[in-house]
């Protein structure tokens, strides 16, 4: 599957950098939940992504600081033959916030650290944004300031991820579009019921509020039509120099 006037690339000029910090900061009567769900994260990313990347760096726990995400786009960036970085971003969220390993980060703030410290040929070889924090959706115009030509994030609190998430990445690893990804989790089949099970427990635990935000409905923003093989330079956003 190709997009008109894109560059396909091989897999040894892409490089994906996965983020991954859920129990460190989950309550602690839910913390094996998200234990769970971590190594689950890994597993699927390593199943569908693992061939399709030269390197998989995984911050994981202690290692999902923005220090150590930021070190991680800068060297990947920089590293002789890479045309492609790509964003796996899987922590807890709130409306333009991350809960990261040493705790909540700004993505605005995330975003005019990466503008510092990345040179603009290394933010054109950013490309996609793929999120699974909650309400990442708020986040996806900072993920477009550091540098990325697409962002996809959720509406809400994100409920859906067991089903979900091997879908986008499978049809993401498969040639579709981010947009057609997205669209294939939006689809897969149980999100509705999954949301619908995720409020009655945020009820039942006393958590309206949570209960009210729950919708893993994923949209995108940015170049919807890139592909896996999509040279980013192609797709430049307008904030970035020529």
């Amino acid at each position: 599957m190709r997009v008109a006037g894109t560059v396909e690339t091989n897999a040894d000029r892409r490089v994906l950098v996965q983020v991954v910090a859920l129990a460190e900061h989950a309550r602690p009567r839910e913390r094996w939940v998200y234990r769970s769900v971590e190594r689950g994260a890994e597993a699927v990313a390593r199943r569908y992504l693992g061939s399709q990347y030269r390197h998989r760096i995984l911050l994981r726990d202690t290692d999902a600081t923005p220090r150590r995400v930021l070190a991680a786009l800068e060297t990947s960036t920089a590293a002789p033959g890479v045309e492609a970085v790509d964003l796996l971003v899987q922590p807890h969220g709130t409306s333009r916030r991350l809960m990261l390993a040493d705790g909540p980060i700004d993505t605005d703030d995330l975003a005019a650290r990466a503008q510092a410290r990345l040179a603009p040929a290394q933010r054109r070889r950013l490309r996609v944004v793929l999120s699974t924090a909650c309400f990442g959706v708020t986040h996806n115009d900072a993920w477009l300031r550091c540098g990325f030509a697409a962002a996809a994030g959720a509406r809400g609190v994100y409920a859906d991820g067991l089903t979900s998430v091997p879908a986008m990445l499978r049809a993401w690893a498969a040639g579709a579009t981010v947009q057609e990804a997205v669209d294939a989790a939006n689809g897969a089949g149980s999100r509705r019921l999954q949301d619908a099970v995720a409020a009655h427990y945020y009820r039942h635990t006393g958590r309206q509020p949570d209960a009210d935000a729950v919708d893993s409905e994923r949209l995108v923003d940015g170049a919807r039509g890139m592909t896996i093989g999509t040279d980013p330079a192609s797709w430049r956003p307008r904030s970035l120099p020529a």
